[in-house]
């Protein structure tokens, strides 16, 4: 009988002892920072910026591409503008209209 008594005690300390689980939000990471589930970010790859939300995936955070450009950013200007033709050869003798 007391050993059954030492048994449950030992058990007890052990249950009270156990840490108990705590999970964190899971959340994702871009230049430094954490970002939570549904929230968005301009990510930059190989010079290349895009808007990205971050979401989970098989259990897992992952950034999902939204948009090709980031909110704020300046459109890339033309290589050339619109009027302009592209530059041809440059005729040597004078030619008929």
């Amino acid at each position: 009988m007391a050993i059954r008594i030492l048994f449950r005690l030992v058990g007890l300390a052990f249950a009270l002892a156990a840490p108990t689980l705590s999970l964190a939000a899971p959340t994702c990471l871009a230049n430094g920072k954490s970002f939570n589930l549904g929230e968005t970010a301009c990510l930059t790859l190989n010079g290349e910026s895009h808007l990205a939300r971050c979401d989970m995936v098989l259990n897992n955070t992952s950034w999902t591409k939204i948009k090709d450009e980031c909110p704020g950013d300046a459109p890339k200007p033309h290589p050339t503008s619109i009027s302009t033709p592209a530059p041809g050869p440059t005729p040597t003798e004078p030619t008929e209209n």
